[in-house]
């Protein structure tokens, strides 16, 4: 009877130490815990210095509330002068014992209750009237009778958002931009001023009107800008026609300063008084009557002969005694549309492509190179008919990408296999410079035999064995489980039987030592109530 009563007294404590809670931050009891009652709280303003604090009286609270404009993780410090609390960042804020700085401050020309507002919550700064400001930032108030600094109005050519010259770096009146302007007081700048060529009653044009600056007659101008004016007698300037190959929308000067007319693009060209540039030099190879032709008549240039060019772009002729450059045809990996360098200067045969190649006179580059591991008697193929390449035996590589060659003997690369743990898409690797790659580790938990393009082996885990240790997934190849009362060392047991198998009886291992010795308090109580169900 009095085992019976001394097993469930050990029971009842080892559940009662289970359910034991430390104390938490800013409490304290005689040994950290609740087990003797409530832990006790730390008076305001004091905080202890982590969880499961031990002690009897407020003493042991000796961390402080983090002072107003600091913050820590806790809201506390450290050591109860400052220590762990930091500055919060420049326009932001907080109360005392803040862990987050969520305050900012209301702006010149803002107010609130307590001159901040909450920078994650929908609460807000109240703006000051038109024309009105605040002293200072961070102004506290319930109406905007605080708003007492009258503000000036912005001069004529500056503006800012409420027309007035605020006291905040926003607010403040701003220089319109070039070639705008503005009233006094405005809150934009919508004046803009005429250009040479246009003319209005103020010399400007308002964007918020429909009636803005009046253009001069084709071939007159003005000679400034923001020309005053109520008709075109304000045009008292005769400009000039756009030489050859210049431009304007007028196809006059439009400045009268020759600045007016605008270069053609390169490769385009236009005549005298032109509005467009719609000329185009005929290329080499090319000729017309004029050297050009007109965009929207693109057959105005006539081609040359197949292998004749002409010496230059332009060229001006009427028939094809001016393609006086006879051509040469383009050399192997090069080609042109007619298989000739078509300018004469080595300029108009093109390189293939990365991977192609082609004879001489080629057209187009139909000649792909075999690749690495493939060989050809010329080391390329055409691009419709793949199979003249030849495979190199597995294992084997070729130096060169256009590998020339009759047998296999040109694969002249040994390939390596894979190591146990690594896979490759061949099962291969190969560290040769001109053609490098690697087999890549398994996965955690997956492992390969040698020359494996997958990882397709699993361990067998505890109380299993194979002949490997493991179990292939594509296989029906299974591990094998120990007899009843038996185990393994490890997850990754090899053997033919089970005899590599130990009895649960035997002398536990150094890691099964130390994972009895990291059992809950859970489990150990759960081991006590087995122990009385055992003597009842």
């Amino acid at each position: 009877m009095n085992s019976i009563v001394f097993c469930l007294i050990l029971a009842f404590s080892l559940v009662k130490v289970a359910y034991n809670k430390d104390c938490k931050r800013c409490t304290f009891s005689k040994d950290g815990t609740d087990n003797d009652g409530p832990c006790t709280r730390c008076a305001k303003g004091t905080c202890t210095l982590d969880v499961a604090t031990l002690g009897t009286d407020q003493s042991v609270c000796i961390a402080r509330a983090c002072q107003a404009g600091k913050r820590s993780n806790t809201g506390y410090d450290r050591d109860g002068r400052g220590d762990g609390c930091e500055d919060c960042k420049i326009g932001t804020y907080a109360l005392e014992g803040s862990i987050i700085c969520n305050l900012a401050p209301c702006g010149y020309g803002y107010y609130s209750k307590a001159g901040y507002y909450n920078i994650y919550d929908d609460g807000y700064c109240i703006a000051c009237p038109i024309g009105k400001s605040t002293q200072q930032e961070t102004t506290i108030g319930k109406d905007d009778s605080v708003c007492n600094l009258q503000l000036d109005k912005c001069p004529e050519g500056y503006w800012s958002t409420t027309g007035y010259n605020g006291n905040a770096k926003d607010s403040e009146c701003k220089k319109c931009r070039y070639d705008t302007y503005s009233l006094a007081g405005s809150k934009r700048c919508n004046l803009i001023s005429c250009s040479k060529g246009f003319y209005s009653p103020t010399g400007y044009n308002d964007l918020t009107q429909d009636d803005g600056c009046q253009e001069c007659p084709i071939g007159k101008s003005t000679s400034y800008e923001n020309t005053i004016g109520n008709d075109d007698s304000a045009c008292d300037l005769q400009l000039k026609m756009c030489p050859e190959g210049k431009f304007s929308y007028t196809g006059y000067d439009l400045d009268g300063k020759g600045n007016g007319c605008f270069f053609c693009d390169p490769g385009t060209y236009s005549f005298e008084g032109s509005k467009i540039c719609n000329l185009k030099p005929c290329g080499y190879g090319f000729y017309s009557s004029t050297g050009y032709y007109i965009l929207s008549q693109e057959d105005d240039c006539q081609k040359c002969p197949i292998d004749k060019s002409t010496t230059y772009e332009n060229t001006k002729g009427n028939d094809d005694s001016v393609c006086d450059l006879q051509l040469k045809m383009c050399p192997e990996g090069k080609f042109s549309y007619t298989g000739y360098d078509f300018d004469g200067k080595g300029n108009g045969c093109f390189i293939c492509y990365p991977g192609t190649y082609s004879f001489e006179g080629s057209q187009i580059c139909d000649l792909i190179y075999c690749g690495y591991g493939f060989y050809s008697t010329r080391g390329y193929y055409i691009s419709s008919q793949e199979d003249e390449c030849q495979k190199c035996p597995k294992g084997k590589f070729t130096t060169y990408d256009n590998t020339k060659g009759n047998d296999d003997s040109v694969c002249d690369i040994q390939l390596k296999l894979c190591p146990e743990g690594y896979f490759s898409q061949s099962g291969y690797y190969s560290d040769h410079q001109n053609y490098m790659f690697h087999c890549q580790y398994c996965d955690a938990g997956t492992h390969s035999l040698e020359g494996s393009t997958d990882c397709n082996l699993r361990p067998c885990g505890y109380g299993f064995y194979s002949k490997t240790g493991y179990y292939d997934i594509n296989t029906e190849v299974q591990c094998q489980a120990c007899p009843e009362n038996t185990y393994t060392d490890g997850a990754i047991t090899k053997g033919l039987d089970d005899s590599v198998c130990q009895s649960m009886m035997s002398e536990p291992t150094d890691i099964y030592s130390n994972d009895i010795n990291t059992n809950s308090i859970i489990i150990k109580m759960t081991l006590s109530i087995i122990f009385l169900v055992f003597l009842f």
